[in-house]
Order: C-alpha cells, then structure tokens, then sequence
C-alpha cells in the first residue's frame, strides 16, 4: 500500500508485508502460456510473454528470495535490477527479487547486495562540514533506513546514470542507528533483512519523479516526520534539507527515452491462483511500437489540488458506498476495501487477519471515477483467503481483505487488479503527463 499526505508531493507507500496464512511452496510445474483465462487449478506457472524489447524485463510473483522465505507470502512483484559503480561496466551486481512498487518512488536496496561496488554517498553541505545523507522512509507496514549513494541502474536495457538511490541499513553491525522519530514513523517495525522486506530492495516507479519535494528541499519538517538526515562520524543523525535532484529518483523519469510512465502485464490466472506468474514491464508510454495506448483503454487522471483530501486519489463506489480514496497499486498485495457483507471471520489460513472468507466466491461492481469526470466500470472476485492459502500458491487474482479503521474510505486495487489488464502509470510532468498524472487500463 501507500499513503500520501496532501502536503507532500510524493507518494510514500507500499505494503511489503501484511501477509498472513500458510503457502508459499510450489507444486511440480506445469508451464501455461496464457491465451484467455487458464483452468488449471494449482501448481501452476502461468507466462504472459509479450511483449518484449530493450525497454521491458520480466516481472515474477513467487514465494521469494530463498534465503528470506516465509510462510504466507502472497501476490509479491519481484524484478531484477543491475546497479553500477558510477561509470563502470565491471564493479556491478545483478540484484534479484526486487519488489516492483508503482506506489512509491524510488530504488531501494539492501546495503549487503552492493557491498564491494564502493558507490560514492551523497552528502549534506560541502568540505570538511559534509556529512552522510541518510534516509527515512516509512512504509504501511514498517519503513527503511539507510544511507544514499549515487549508482547507474539498468532495468531490462534501460540506463539510469549517477542515480540517488537508499541503500537499506542491513549490516551487523549496522551504520548510524535510524533516529527514534524514524522508528516512530515505521510504527516500530524497520525492515531491515532479506526476512522482515522479503525482498532484496525495492523498485518504485510511481507518478513522480522524487520522494519527496519541498518539504525536505526546505527541509521544514513540521507537522510531519522527517525523511532525510545527515549523520556525522560518531552515528549522530539530525534533520537536513536535500535538494530535489539528491533525492531519491523514480529510475525511470531519468531514462533517456522511455521515462514518462510504465506498464505492468501479468496473465490472468485460475481461480485458486497460482504457483508463480510471469508477466511483463514496459517503459515508457507512447514512446515505442510496444507501449503504445490503446483505443479501448480508459484514462483516469488524479486529484492534483495539494489542499484537497483527495489530492492524487480517484474516487469509486461499490454498490451505495463511495471510496474517495482509492488508487491503484503494485505493492499492495490484495484488493483492501471495507464491505460489512463480507466476513473477516478465517477459519484457517487467514485467521487472526483482515482477510475476507466468503462462504461462496463473491463479485463487486466498481464504479471508477476521476477528477475530470472520466467514468469505467469493472468487477473484482474475492473468494476465501482460507481457499486460496491452502492451495499453496503465491498469485491470487480474487484475494481482499479490509482496509479498516485507520484507512476510511479507502479502496486499494493492490496487485490482485493487474492480473489479465494491462495497466499503464503516468509520471507526473513528463510528457503525456504534464497536466498530473493518470492510470490507463
């Protein structure tokens, strides 16, 4: 998931954990080339192929790094990512099971996956006085801390070059320890382990091109948490200012060509899932013969007004309930929504958590609307999370759960929407997208 706060041009969000249940091992595979919707019920790997090119690479859901599997592991996007020192063509490491977040911004990997590059940090001040940067950034669920560094980042044969990425404070023993108002942000929970982000960094290729704006440009925290530090030699942190092109950077607004949005791909799958699920990202919107929007698809642009509670939403109703918050998003790994006809009461695998297990399979009609009055309508299929767990699969097109109190008003079309849809993210001031940003599907 994410979550956006009206002053702050960015979006901070993606659920990386949340995960409850059994699962996660695969069955011997059966390999499925999807053409329509596959029936084969489990154990399966279904393949959406196409298209492909420089700018795509593939996109995986499965059980995870092996060395941070964990029971319950649910509908997770993992890219692979190559980071390079600098100039270098030689001092570089190919990280596998990156989370794909279009919910958030940015290239966050584990400090230990790029240890020996010697990737130059970004630094607060000038001369002897410079110090460190560091960053906090908090998440739904938990947030990272780490140090900045610059890196060229290649994503299928796209090439980011001298990028600010975060490198995710995982060491023993680790650097600076994260500030208490940043574990405060993080509720507590820093994930700072292949275990705890079940994953070894992560991609966000949201609407924006930075994390944050002007908050940390002034670096006038108030009323908020605070994101970046400079910390000195002896693991003092303190609140600095980072200019906007410092801060972390969507990949890719900086790649040459394709850098004005993406498009996911993933197959539609069986009703119980499946063992794994290959798909593919696109960059670029209109930029090459294979990205090109289609005729049929719907565009919904986002509430660009800062002062509005909407700022950066769409709006849905369901039935004679409206969701004034709702957005579409990579990192949340079930379709989170508030529907009191629907039962949170698990029996098995989904016990102890949000998730809705319905008696029968059960579908929603949702009314999507947009700042511009743009109207599309669609269903989503819930079935019982205590059915799909025990299947041992990890992609499930049909798995929700309640947003809850702290999210009123929330509808969350986490990844669960983009199985069988090809969905396009628009990047906020880049070309096609210099009137705010927008989904397509």
């Amino acid at each position: 998931m994410r979550c956006a706060e009206a002053a702050r041009a960015a979006l901070l969000a993606a659920a990386l954990a949340a995960l409850a249940g059994c699962g996660g091992g695969n069955s011997s595979e059966t390999t499925l080339i999807v053409s329509g919707v596959p029936t084969t019920p489990t154990g399966v790997t279904v393949t959406l192929a196409e298209p492909t090119g420089p700018n795509t690479t593939e996109i995986v859901v499965d059980s995870g790094p092996a060395s941070g599997f964990a029971l319950g592991v649910a509908n997770l996007p993992y890219v692979t990512v190559k980071v390079c020192a600098p100039g270098s063509t030689t001092s570089c490491a190919s990280i596998d099971h990156v989370f794909l977040d279009t919910g958030s911004i940015g290239l966050r990997v584990l400090r230990s996956a790029v240890a020996g590059l010697a990737l130059p940090p970004v630094m607060a001040g000038s001369g002897p006085a410079a110090q460190p940067v560091h960053e906090c950034y908090p998440f739904v669920v938990g947030a990272v801390w780490g140090p900045m560094a610059r890196a060229d980042v290649t994503i299928g044969e796209e090439r980011a070059a001298t990028l600010p990425i975060q490198l995710i404070d995982d060491g023993t023993p680790a650097g600076a320890e994260a500030p208490a108002d940043c574990v405060a942000a993080a509720n507590g929970a820093l994930l700072k382990s292949v275990t705890s982000l079940q994953a070894k960094g992560v991609l966000g290729v949201g609407m924006l091109s930075y994390d944050c704006g002007l908050i940390c440009e002034t670096g006038d925290y108030s009323g908020t948490y605070t994101l970046y530090y400079r910390c000195d030699t002896a693991g003092r942190c303190t609140a600095t200012a980072v200019r906007a092109e410092e801060q972390v950077q969507n990949p890719v607004s900086a790649f040459a060509v394709n850098n004005n949005g993406t498009l996911v791909l993933l197959p539609a799958l069986p009703e119980v899932g499946a063992a794994v699920a290959k798909g593919r990202l696109v960059f670029g919107i209109g930029t090459q013969s294979n990205n090109q929007p289609r005729p049929g698809d719907t565009r919904l642009h986002l509430e660009t007004d800062v002062a509005s509670l909407g700022y950066l939403y769409l709006s849905a109703t369901i039935g004679s309930v409206r969701y004034p918050y709702t957005y579409i998003d990579s990192g949340s790994n079930g379709l989170f929504f508030d529907d009191a006809a629907l039962t949170t009461q698990c029996a098995g695998s989904g016990a102890g958590a949000t998730w809705y297990c319905p008696a029968t399979a059960q579908q929603r009609l949702v009314e999507l609307s947009d700042m511009l009055g743009t109207r599309t309508q669609f269903s989503l299929g819930i079935t019982s999370a205590d059915v799909l767990f025990a299947s041992s699969n990890t992609a499930y097109a049909n798995l929700g759960g309640a947003a809850g109190s702290a999210n009123p008003g929330a509808l969350v079309l986490g990844l669960p929407f983009f199985y069988g849809r090809r969905v396009s993210t628009a990047i906020w001031g880049q070309a096609l997208a210099t009137s705010g940003p927008w989904y397509a599907f």
